[in-house]
This record gives C-alpha cells, sequence and structure tokens, in this order.
C-alpha cells in the first residue's frame, strides 16, 4: 500500500460525500416507503453473527463514554499499519458479550439504552449502499436483507418517512465526513512523521494479533489518534 492509496480513498470519500447531498431527498423517502419495516423484537440484528460490529460515530461515543467507556473498542479491520508496524483504524465500536449478543442487550430482548443507542442502531435497517446504475447514477440500495428478520413491506406515513429519511442522510453525510477527517488526518501523520503504509507489516502484525499477541493501534476520534494497545482474547 502507498500513500496515493490513501489519496485515491479520500477522492472516493468526497464524491461519496457530494453524491449522497445532491441524492433526491424525495426519492429516499419513497425508498423508505418502500421498504416500511417493523421490529419484531428478534433481536437478530443486536448479534456479531448478523451485523458484525456497531461503528460509533463520534457523538455515539460521547454519549457512551457518559454510561460505561468499558463497552467501546477500536472498530474491527483496521484500516492501514505504518511501516514500523502500528496500525490505524477510523473509529470505535460497541463491544460484544462472550455469546455474540450487543453489550447493551437485555434479558428481556430490549435495548438497556434504547433512547441513547447509537445512530446506525437507529436508522436500521434503512442503512443504504450507494451504488451506480449502467449509466453511472448513483442509486440507493437496501443492506439488510429483505424478510430475514422482522416485518417488512408494511405501512408508512409520509411523515414517518421523511423523519427516517432525515435521519438516514445526517448519519450517511456524518460517516462520510468522518471518513474524510480520518483519511486526511492519517496523510498529514505519515507525511509529518516519515512513514508510509506498509502492507508486509499489516500481514505480520495481524499473525501477532490473531495469536493473542499484544499490537498498537491507533484510533481516530476528535481529530486526532488516541493510542491503544490491545490483544485478540477471542
Amino acid at each position: 500500500m502507498q500513500i496515493a492509496l490513501i489519496s485515491k480513498e479520500l477522492a472516493q470519500a468526497r464524491s461519496d460525500l457530494s453524491a449522497v447531498e445532491a441524492y433526491p431527498f424525495e426519492e429516499l423517502v419513497d425508498i423508505i416507503k418502500d421498504v416500511g419495516f417493523e421490529c419484531s423484537r428478534c433481536t437478530r440484528c443486536c448479534t456479531r453473527d448478523y451485523n458484525d460490529h456497531v461503528f460509533l460515530l463520534e457523538k455515539d461515543v460521547e454519549r457512551i463514554e457518559m454510561i460505561d467507556p468499558s463497552k467501546i473498542t477500536p472498530a474491527p479491520y483496521f484500516d492501514y499499519c505504518d511501516n514500523k508496524g502500528n496500525f490505524y483504524v477510523q473509529g470505535y465500536a460497541l463491544t460484544y458479550k462472550n455469546d455474540g449478543t450487543c453489550v447493551f442487550l437485555g434479558e428481556d430482548g430490549l435495548c438497556t439504552i434504547y433512547k441513547q443507542r447509537p445512530a446506525i442502531c437507529s436508522i436500521y435497517p434503512y442503512m443504504l449502499n450507494r451504488e451506480p446504475d449502467k449509466r453511472g447514477k448513483l442509486l440507493w440500495r437496501h443492506v439488510a436483507g429483505l424478510n430475514e428478520h422482522g416485518y417488512y413491506h408494511c405501512e408508512m406515513t409520509e411523515k414517518g418517512a421523511m423523519y427516517m429519511a432525515k435521519d438516514v442522510v445526517e448519519y450517511e453525510t456524518g460517516f462520510l465526513q468522518h471518513r474524510i477527517d480520518f483519511l486526511t488526518t492519517l496523510l498529514s501523520h505519515f507525511r509529518e512523521n516519515k512513514l508510509k503504509p506498509s502492507q508486509r507489516q499489516y500481514e505480520r502484525q495481524m499473525k501477532k494479533y490473531n495469536s493473542g499477541k499484544e499490537i498498537v493501534v491507533n484510533i481516530y476520534h476528535c481529530g486526532q489518534f488516541h493510542t491503544h494497545r490491545i490483544a485478540d482474547r477471542s
């Protein structure tokens, strides 16, 4: 991996953000009305097996830290590793219990921090993936599998769909801006410290991590990197 790759990803994130901001709001409202999701409290969305991880925007991190900072962990799938063996990841995620369920899922199957839940949880399952069609027009496509949990194609009011669409756009733009800030800060950090991305070191350090040895991970939060030493205890 070279510095040019980071620059390319930064350009893509900026392009994605512009596309989200330009996307017709009415079309997004129609998509949400068509999906028409209603929760059945099956709790599948609250598991690592189904949703992998819950990425936290910075406002989410601040709320969770006030509740219990031990419930926050570096987001998985570290983005980069420098030539000295230090990892970089763009943010934090929620931890999971040993059984793979969300740390805030109660024994009654309900969220114990529902009113303060992360932004991505509040818009679920309307996380939408931006994909171009054959003519290059950006389309919004549903990420979570239809009919795999909950109830779909339920009636939704225009007002309800509009409120959800606003939340979705706020999350999508917030996530992309966070990604842009992370990559911008990463580029500056590499240049100022005369570092460079290293795929060889990435693979070497991942072997250490997977064997339970400690590694160094720099997590981006609030404009700077916060250094953690972690080990895979799974």
